[in-house]
């Protein structure tokens, strides 16, 4: 019983030793790989992929190395996330991290790059990838801040060049409308007041309104009370029952009560 013991110990321990050597051939392999794609020798990379893939499927080093050649980078996140998870031993694990952290730097997320560059210093503090990690995310979050103060200040030029409306004063001065018996055998063309102003300014800024609604809408002086006013005016209707059809109309859509005059 104790000799069975010893030979599964010894055949055990044979089986560790010579796979020592294969796990570090196949390491160096894979860094060789990455280094040429570094160097941008993407073809050579994709060419040995497939062989690789099927002698090394569950490989952490060879998805890796599928990773980094995909041009797909939402798909080459997921294995990264993949590595990070179920192979966090790996000497690869802490590779993908780092890469996982540029993609979001790069992608504009710095919040979330931030976050996993704190969780990535815990999992592996002793990571040559930690200094560039640092400063990858520090740049992303300096961009980020730059960017932001710039739409600031844009936006705050933008106010300060805008043009102020002109005061509105005196919006509207009642006149008490005309019956029809004052407009009796007279001229036969009508308009509809909507306003009145002080100056001609104030009355453009109204007219404006209008004319945006498809309104034939015009400026017409007046003198109320011996003070010349400016009024804004609305259609010309030839006869009283058109205007006060069309006054229906565009009270509902002025919410004020035009007043029907004779032009």
């Amino acid at each position: 019983m104790k000799q069975n013991n010893i030979r599964r110990f010894v055949i055990g321990l044979l089986a560790i030793l010579f796979a020592f050597p294969v796990l570090n051939a196949q390491e160096k392999v894979i860094t060789e790989y990455l280094q040429m794609y570094s160097q941008g020798k993407m073809a050579e990379v994709r060419t040995a992929l497939p062989d690789l893939l099927v002698e090394y499927p569950n490989d952490p080093g060879v998805k890796l190395l599928l990773a980094v050649v995909l041009e797909d980078a939402e798909k080459a996140v997921e294995i990264y996330k993949e590595i990070v998870q179920k192979f966090p031993e790996s000497e690869w694990a802490d590779d993908a991290y780092w890469r996982l952290l540029q993609y979001y730097a790069v992608k504009g997320d710095v919040d979330k790059a931030e976050y996993e560059l704190i969780n990535f210093r815990k999992r592996y503090p002793t990571s040559e990838f930690l200094a560039a990690s640092t400063d990858v995310v520090r740049t992303a979050r300096s961009i980020a801040n730059a960017r932001l103060k710039h739409v600031e200040q844009n936006l705050k030029k933008e106010e300060e060049t805008k043009p102020t409306k002109p005061e509105i004063k005196d919006k509207v001065v009642k006149e008490e409308p005309k019956s029809k018996e004052e407009f009796t055998n007279k001229s036969t063309s009508y308009s509809l007041q909507v306003g009145i102003y002080s100056t001609e300014e104030a009355a453009e800024v109204e007219k404006e309104k209008f004319l945006k609604k498809r309104l034939r809408t015009s400026i017409e002086e007046k003198t109320v009370n011996g003070v010349k006013k400016y009024a804004v005016v609305i259609g010309n209707y030839s006869s009283m029952e058109s205007a006060e059809a069309a006054k229906k109309i565009i009270q509902q859509q002025c919410e004020c009560e035009p007043i029907i005059y004779q032009k």
